[in-house]
């Protein structure tokens, strides 16, 4: 009996320690399959000029590509001072944030007029996202690349902390920002990073 009880106990300290191993790994599956789409499909369109439409509509995705069909990846964000490299997705419900960082409807689109915010999770079970924000420093850059393979380079200029509520982050004005967000306080505020334009190609 006591045998039988110990097997217990070390089954279900294995599978306790096994879950975030495997849900880690699965993050970085989806997360590394949808970079590799996503640069898959910028050098299509950048060598292939007459389905550009087609390509944009349905991003290169088979019927079959489940995992990857229902995400609408719209660019790609890399900032080195974290280390980080994420698809960037148009939303930012539960299951797109699952996917990579979401960028919120409504908000300026990528190196255009206007504020483009994009938001991600303070890390989870799938993957860090914007877990380190928080070690960014004034100066420090963030580049974005925009579905046509446009790299665009954003300079962080001031940080803060607001209530959740807060809709002024999302204001839109005629210079091209960029805008990042994460939870803080355990959810109960939002970490902001203001970025401002620097250039792109």
């Amino acid at each position: 009996m006591q045998k039988i009880i110990a097997v217990f106990f070390i089954s279900v300290g294995l599978a306790a320690v096994s879950a975030p191993l495997f849900y880690h790994f699965y993050g970085n599956y989806k997360t590394k399959k949808l970079i590799s789409r996503f640069e898959q499909c910028v050098s299509q369109e950048q060598k292939e000029d007459g389905e550009k439409q087609k390509k944009r509509e349905n991003f290169g995705y088979s019927e079959d590509e489940t995992l990857l069909s229902s995400v609408n990846v719209i660019g790609l964000i890399e900032i080195e001072a974290l280390h980080l490299k994420y698809p960037i997705v148009e939303g930012t419900d539960s299951k797109q944030l699952s996917h990579g960082i979401g960028h919120i409807l409504g908000t300026g689109a990528i190196g255009r007029k206007g504020n483009c915010v994009l938001a991600g999770h303070r890390g989870s079970r799938y993957g860090t996202y914007f877990k380190y924000l928080n070690r960014l420093s004034k100066g420090d850059t963030v580049k974005v690349t925009d579905k046509e393979g446009h790299a665009h380079y954003y300079e962080v200029d001031s940080w803060e902390v607001v209530d959740p509520y807060d809709n002024s982050i999302k204001a839109q004005r005629e210079e091209r920002e960029l805008t990042l967000l994460t939870c803080e306080k355990k959810g109960t505020m939002r970490l902001i990073y203001h970025c401002s334009y620097k250039e792109g190609d």
